[in-house]
C-alpha cells in the first residue's frame, strides 16, 4: 500500500492526506512494536540468566552422611578427620587412614559399577537387606567403631543406583598402614572400599596404637622397656646384688624361690602352674581352663560362648537381635510392609536373645530412629533416651543370662499432615515416604504421599529442557521483533519526508 501510494503522489498531490494519515498509522504502530520489543528483550534476559544459574536438585542434609552435606574439597575431608567431626577420624583411624593420608588424596571420577561392582560404601543409618529406593540388594554389612562408640553399615554403592551406574567425584587415597585404596566421596563424605574392609585391632600390647604399628611388640616379662626377643631378657638372678645377671647363671647361686630344699639352677626349681602344680608356668600346657569347656584351655579356639563368636571374650556375638511392629490404630499386628495413615501410632518392640553359655554383661540396646522421624514423633521411649544428634534411642545398660530375652518398646505416631520433603540427593532414602527401621531384621512402613512426591519417585533428575534451544529460539523472536519495529519506524518516516516534499513544506 505504502509503495502504491508513493508511486501515484506525484501526479496526484490529493493523495497526500491519505498518505498523512498512512504515516499517522505507522507512528502508532512503530510505539506499539517499541513496547513489544522492550518485554521480549526483558523476557529473553530473564531466559538468559536463567540458563546461566539453572535450578539444583534438592540435596538435604542426611543423618545417613559420615559428614554433614559432604565436602567441596581435599582441605574440607582434611578439616573433619583433624577435628574428629562426628568421629570422622575415628572411623578412619579404625581401618588404618591417618589425616596425613587424606591429604595426600588425589580428585578422581568414581564409577558406581567400578572394580567388577565390589564398591562398598559405608554410612551411619541401616538399610537392610534391599535399598528401599532402588530396590536393589545392598549386601548390608555392619561395622563397630570402638572410638565412636557407634557403628557404621557397608553395603554395594550400586545398590543406590536408579539407572546402571551413577559417577561420583570422590578422593583416591590409600592407608599408609595397611596400603590399601580408598575413597571419600565429594557429595556425603561417606568412605567407599573395594569390598568390605576389616578393622586394624589395637596392639595387643598397648591399646594406644594399632596392631600394625612398628613399636607393637610384646614387652619383656622382667624389663618391659625392651622386647621379649632381646637377648637382655631374662629372668634376673634373685640372689640381692645379682639381679644383673641371668638366674640360669653359674654364678647365680641360691635356694630355689620356690622349693628351699633344693638350689635355684636345679631343673626342677620352677614356678608352678597355678592350675597344676606339677608343671612350670611358662609351659605350654599350663593354662586356665575354658569357662564354657574345662577340658580346653581358654586360649583354644573352640573356647566360645556360641557358635557365631570369634573368640571367647565375644558375648556379644551371642545376642541375637530382632523386631515386630504393630500398628495400634488400624490394629495391625504385623505392620512391615503395610501403610500406616496419618496420626496412626506405631509400637516397635526390641528384642536381644542371648544365645550362648554365659551372661552377657552390661549389654546396651540402641536403636537408630533417623528414617522413623522423618515421618513420626516419638510419643513414649518405654524408658529408654533420645540422643539427637545421632538419632539413637538407647537404654540402661543390662546384663542378660543364657538363654533369656530383653525386650524394650518404642511408640511413635505418624505426622498428620505426612511431610512433603524431596528426597536428598546423596541419600535417596531420606524422605522417600517409607519408615525403614533395621535391628537384626528391617521393618518398612509405608505412608502416603502427594502426587509431587509420587512424580518425585519415577524422576530422578531434573528435566532436560535444552536451554542452548530455548536462547536460540528467543533471540530469534528478538530479532523479528526489532525487524518490524524498525520497519515501521522507516515507514514513517519515509511518509513524513513524501508528505513534505509534495506540499512543499
Amino acid at each position: 500500500m505504502f509503495e502504491k501510494l508513493l508511486a501515484v503522489l506525484p501526479y496526484n498531490p490529493s493523495l497526500a492526506h491519505q498518505l498523512a494519515f498512512y504515516s499517522k498509522r505507522m507512528r502508532e504502530e512503530a510505539s506499539i512494536r517499541r513496547i513489544g520489543l522492550i518485554f521480549i528483550i526483558l523476557a529473553f534476559f530473564i531466559q538468559f540468566f536463567a540458563v546461566m544459574s539453572p535450578p539444583q536438585a534438592t540435596v538435604a542434609d542426611s543423618s545417613n552422611d559420615l559428614i554433614n552435606g559432604g565436602i567441596s574439597s581435599r582441605a574440607d575431608a582434611v578439616s573433619a578427620c583433624k577435628n574428629n567431626t562426628r568421629h570422622y577420624g575415628d572411623i578412619l583411624a579404625n581401618y588404618g587412614i591417618t589425616c596425613s593420608d587424606v591429604a595426600n588424596s588425589d580428585a578422581v571420577s568414581l564409577k558406581s559399577t567400578d572394580h567388577d561392582k565390589n564398591l562398598y560404601s559405608a554410612g551411619f543409618n541401616p538399610q537392610g537387606a534391599h535399598n528401599n529406593n532402588t530396590g536393589k540388594p545392598t549386601g548390608e554389612v555392619g561395622a563397630n567403631i570402638p572410638a565412636a562408640g557407634r557403628k557404621i553399615y557397608w553395603r554395594y554403592l550400586w545398590s543406590w543406583d536408579s539407572a546402571s551406574y551413577s559417577t561420583y567425584k570422590a578422593l583416591k587415597l590409600k592407608s599408609s598402614a595397611t596400603g590399601k585404596t580408598f575413597y571419600i566421596l565429594y557429595n556425603c563424605g561417606n568412605l567407599v572400599s573395594i569390598g568390605v574392609p576389616a578393622a586394624i585391632p589395637p596392639c595387643p600390647y598397648n591399646k594406644d596404637i594399632l596392631s600394625t604399628d612398628a613399636k607393637c611388640v610384646k614387652p619383656c616379662q622382667y624389663n618391659k622397656s625392651i622386647p621379649a626377643s632381646s637377648s637382655k631378657c631374662f629372668a634376673p638372678c634373685p640372689i640381692p646384688g645379682k639381679s644383673s645377671i641371668p638366674q640360669s647363671s653359674p654364678q647365680c647361686f641360691a635356694p630355689c624361690p620356690y622349693n628351699k630344699s633344693i638350689p635355684a639352677s636345679n631343673a626342677k626349681c620352677f614356678q608352678p602352674c597355678q592350675y597344676n602344680k606339677s608343671i612350670p608356668a611358662n609351659s605350654p600346657s599350663c593354662y586356665p581352663p575354658c569357662q564354657y569347656n574345662s577340658s580346653i584351655s581358654s586360649t583354644s579356639p573352640d573356647c566360645k560362648p556360641c557358635t557365631a563368636s570369634s573368640n571367647s571374650a565375644d558375648s556379644l556375638a551371642c545376642v541375637q537381635i530382632s523386631k515386630t511392629a504393630s500398628n495400634q490404630t488400624q490394629n495391625i499386628a504385623d505392620a512391615n510392609n503395610t501403610t500406616a495413615r496419618p496420626g496412626d501410632v506405631i509400637v516397635y518392640t526390641l528384642y536381644a536373645k542371648n544365645t550362648g553359655k554365659s551372661t552377657v554383661k552390661a549389654f546396651v540396646m540402641a536403636e537408630n530412629l533417623n528414617d522413623v522421624l522423618d515421618y513420626a514423633n516419638v510419643v513414649d521411649l518405654h524408658g529408654g533416651s533420645f540422643d539427637p544428634s545421632t538419632g539413637l534411642v538407647s537404654w540402661a545398660a543390662t546384663d542378660i543370662k543364657a538363654g533369656a530375652t530383653l525386650s524394650h518398646q518404642i511408640t511413635v505416631k505418624v505426622k498428620d499432615p505426612i511431610p512433603q520433603t524431596p528426597a536428598s540427593t546423596s541419600d535417596p532414602a531420606h524422605f522417600d515416604l517409607v519408615m525403614t527401621n533395621v535391628y537384626g531384621n528391617t521393618i518398612n512402613i509405608n505412608v502416603p504421599g502427594s502426587p509431587t512426591k509420587t512424580v518425585e519417585a519415577t524422576t530422578t533428575t531434573l528435566p532436560n529442557t535444552g536451554p542452548g534451544t530455548s536462547l536460540f529460539v528467543a533471540a530469534a523472536i528478538v530479532i523479528l521483533a526489532g525487524y518490524f519495529y524498525a520497519r515501521s519506524r522507516l515507514l514513517a518516516k519515509e511518509s513524513i519526508l513524501a508528505i513534505q516534499e509534495t506540499t512543499g513544506a
